[in-house]
């Protein structure tokens, strides 16, 4: 899902005229930003369905947690900041602590003192059931925010940029009248239905419960009497709601008009859904259909859906088109010249020093369209990113880079991205070091998969990069072959920062099997386990991913081997893929 903003919260201390020595001594351990409060909230908006899209809202109330090694810091246990609407907040002033050891930062949104000494809880929250007015479509806008890197900062580096998600749904309705209808919106009040108002949500890992309490009503919008712009929006909590009533229409004249919904839907975390609500007939034959009318999107586009013309197509399902992913590196072993140490890359040459941060087997660059790569503490820069055509190496850009987020729009490469087999990183002087994480390098694109691939059409993909095979193994593609039944697995998918939780279901086909089975399974740490029964006969197999009754974001590897003494099979990379 997509962020709603990044903002630097400074952990700050105030300057005054005069102080004690004791008090100058923090202030010399401690940063000294003040942030200024500010508060102004709109009271009404009818047709304004761009509330807090890409930033936390002027004068919204946010909780913030500090720790460090031994626990909450002075202040640092649900602090309140409130928003300046730019990016900015003021409230609590906090200190680093004066031995300059590091602290963690979360936050979340709108502040509730019931979070307080509860981060690593899960808390209860409800979304309002009348939302018609901003503040209480604010209050039900539950937002997470932490560091999109490692969540370690000291007094050396006192800006910390927290990225906030939407972590409810979000409704986008909009309304079209054929020109025989009698109806007329003006002074109807918009309501959205059947759905659960409550969850929890533990701030600590940005967890987010089951929806819970009795189905109620949701007031999305009262129009004005004089309106003439028909739009409304709400926030619901994820869950599943059943083909039954969805939106409802109240109107002046005393008519209640109810859309249902076609089909059971499950509404996501941090998405937004637009429905055109289609309004037909006159007097007691005047009735609506509700449709999907365009995509569902990552909350901070949620506008360009309300403009335009819709048709109503019947019994058409709602299309749900690829949404954008991100694919985050695996750090390979770098160059002579270099060594990385996590988060410290360091090179001792100008050359022989880059590190393989993607490696792809089968196009699969051309899935992606931005490479983002954020790192620190440079010392006698400037670093290079580059990509390999074969065995020739190209920097990116002007080749060297500054400390800080970078980002590389692939699509002006000019060059064929299907072709690309490396992307490497590494340092361009003849020495120096930089903080760097595997966690905070990605390529960003629609995620696809490889064209020759057997995954889904319509969601996301992502085709096996094979690993080396174990001592009693060998793969020559596409001949797989095995002399033991130990030691012979071969990892076809490698994950550094939890990447399985984005995929649902994993698809494998091979063939030309010779004194099998053979097994397919996965790691946590190091510990491996088969899927289901273990071992598969050749053609092509399926495993639900949803139902092996773990987390998978702690999955590091999915790996293929044989399981009798001895055996062989054929099988391609581009015939093992991911999809959700």
């Amino acid at each position: 899902m997509k962020k709603l903003s990044i903002f630097a919260l400074g952990l700050a201390v105030m300057t005054f005229a005069s102080c004690s020595s004791d008090d100058q001594q923090m202030q010399n351990n401690s940063l000294s930003t003040p942030i200024t409060l500010v508060s102004n909230l709109a009271n009404m908006r009818s047709a304004n369905t761009s509330l807090q899209k890409t930033q936390i809202a002027e004068g919204m109330k946010v909780g913030v947690f500090v720790k460090d090694a031994n626990g909450y810091i002075t202040d640092g246990d649900n602090a309140e900041m409130t928003a300046d609407g730019s990016g900015n907040f003021t409230g609590t002033t906090l200190y680093f602590p004066e031995d300059g050891s590091n602290v963690s930062v979360n936050a979340y949104a709108p502040y509730n003192a019931s979070f307080t000494s509860k981060m690593e809880e899960a808390v209860a929250f409800s979304v309002a059931t009348d939302q018609s007015t901003d503040a209480n479509y604010l209050a039900s806008d539950l937002l997470c925010g932490a560091p999109s890197g490692e969540n370690a900062y000291n007094r050396t580096t006192p800006a910390v940029p927290l990225v906030f998600t939407h972590m409810l749904s979000k409704m986008n309705i909009k309304f079209t009248l054929s020109g025989e209808t009698d109806v007329d919106l003006k002074g109807a009040t918009v309501s959205i239905l059947n759905t659960k108002p409550s969850t929890t949500l533990k701030v600590s890992d940005a967890t987010l419960g089951e929806a819970s309490g009795t189905a109620t009503a949701i007031k999305a919008v009262a129009f004005a009497a004089d309106a003439t712009e028909f739009v409304a929006s709400a926030i619901i909590v994820p869950q599943t709601v059943g083909a039954d009533d969805f939106i409802q229409i109240s109107l002046t004249d005393g008519r209640t008009l109810t859309a249902p919904l076609k089909s059971e839907t499950s509404f996501v975390s941090g998405k937004a859904y637009t429905y055109t609500v289609k309004i037909l007939g006159e007097g007691a034959e005047a009735a609506v259909e509700l449709e999907m009318t365009t995509q569902i999107t990552d909350w901070d586009d949620n506008t360009t859906a309300l403009d335009g013309d819709a048709e109503l197509v019947e019994n058409d399902e709602p299309e749900v088109p690829t949404e954008t992913t991100k694919l985050y590196a695996t750090f390979q072993t770098p160059g002579g010249n270099a060594s990385y140490s996590a988060p410290t890359y360091a090179w001792t040459g100008s050359t022989n020093n880059l590190m393989t941060i993607f490696e792809f087997n089968n196009g699969e660059l051309k899935n992606y369209s931005k490479l983002v790569f954020t790192f620190s503490n440079l010392v006698d820069g400037p670093v290079r990113m580059g990509y390999y055509v074969g065995s020739t190496f190209t920097e990116f850009g002007n080749g060297f880079y500054s400390a800080g987020t970078k980002e590389i729009d692939l699509t002006e490469l000019g060059i064929d991205l299907s072709t690309v087999t490396k992307i490497a990183f590494g340092g361009r002087s003849n020495a120096g070091s930089c903080d760097i994480l595997a966690s905070d390098v990605y390529l960003e694109g629609t995620g696809s998969g490889s064209d020759e691939g057997t995954g889904s059409e319509d969601g996301n993909t992502l085709t096996a990069t094979f690993g080396d095979p174990g001592n009693n193994a060998t793969y020559n593609a596409p001949t797989y072959t095995w002399t033991g039944s130990t030691s012979n697995l071969m990892p076809v998918f490698e994950f550094a920062n939890g990447e399985l939780a984005n995929y649902t279901t994993l698809t494998f086909t091979f063939s030309n099997l010779v004194d099998g089975p053979v097994r397919m399974g996965y790691y946590v740490g190091s510990t491996f386990t088969e899927f289901g029964n273990g071992f598969y006969s050749a053609g092509t197999k399926t495993v639900d991913l949803t139902e092996l009754g773990i987390d998978l974001s702690t999955v590091t590897k999915i790996a293929f081997g044989g399981r009798s003494n001895a055996g062989s099979c054929d099988i391609l990379a581009k015939d093992v893929i991911l999809s959700n």
